[in-house]
């Protein structure tokens, strides 16, 4: 038997000029807060720059932690949720829907209206490897926070871990690019805000996929020894796990 729900989108305006908008988000709604909840396309689709996937980052969360409430938010606060957000993130129009199950439902919304169309798009990018480790530390009940400073600096996401706090940086060498500059720039950036704050700090690595790019695997060796030199741990995905399971130091990966 179905019931009628309520469902928006949340929308990001990426050029307020041109009225350029992107789906961020469906969120799903009953009258009294019954039932629903929010699907989120992955961050790094939405914007490429470090400060706004920490804004929308931030959304995102605190609203997903409303619907984890045992009286989930109403029609009634997402209509107060859309009058209150008017710039760059919006709410649309609450529109009905019937729903016969609040999970399908939502869903069938979110491959409708949200799902981003990757095509080709680079699996081992740095921004969709970040997007799996905000995934992973959230997945332990660790507080992380996106797109963050620490101090002056702007990394891509910290850690809190009761009284310490860990700074993190994603670096990605899986290109056939002939210069790998910018990776290098981040993370020098990185190994100076570490050490000009005193946190702790860590390095999620995609090494060069291809044998051939020689270039990549220069820049990669050139990078790992800096971080070698600073004592700082640069891992691969498949080892964040051991890492937010309390070891405080790992070996350098070679």
């Amino acid at each position: 038997m179905s019931v009628q729900g309520h469902f928006s989108l949340l929308r990001w305006r990426v050029d307020a000029t041109r009225d350029e908008a992107r789906n961020v988000a469906v969120v799903l709604v009953d009258r009294d807060g019954h039932f629903g909840g929010i699907r989120a396309a992955p961050i790094s689709a939405i914007s490429t720059r470090l400060h706004d996937q920490g804004v929308l980052d931030g959304i995102v969360t605190g609203i997903e932690a409303q619907f984890n409430q045992e009286r989930k938010p109403s029609l009634g606060v997402l209509s107060e949720w859309r009058s209150s957000m008017h710039d760059s993130l919006y709410f649309t129009e609450p529109r009905p829907t019937a729903v016969p199950d609040p999970d399908m439902v939502l869903n069938a919304l979110f491959l409708a209206y949200v799902r981003p169309q990757y095509g080709g798009g680079n699996a081992l990018s740095k921004g969709r490897i970040l997007d799996k480790v905000v995934r992973r530390i959230r997945s332990r009940g660790l507080d992380v926070a996106r797109g963050a400073y620490i101090g002056d600096f702007l990394v891509d996401a910290v850690v809190s871990r009761g009284d310490s706090t860990e700074a993190v940086e994603v670096l990605s060498f899986a290109s056939s690019a002939r210069k790998l500059t910018p990776v290098e720039h981040d993370a020098g950036f990185f190994l100076h805000a570490v050490r000009e704050t005193e946190v702790d700090g860590l390095a999620v690595v995609q090494p060069p996929v291809s044998p051939n790019a020689q270039s990549a695997i220069d820049s990669y060796d050139r990078v790992r020894r800096w971080f070698d030199k600073a004592l700082i741990p640069l891992i691969p995905l498949d080892q964040m796990d051991e890492h937010l399971a309390g070891a405080r130091r790992l070996p350098i990966i070679r």
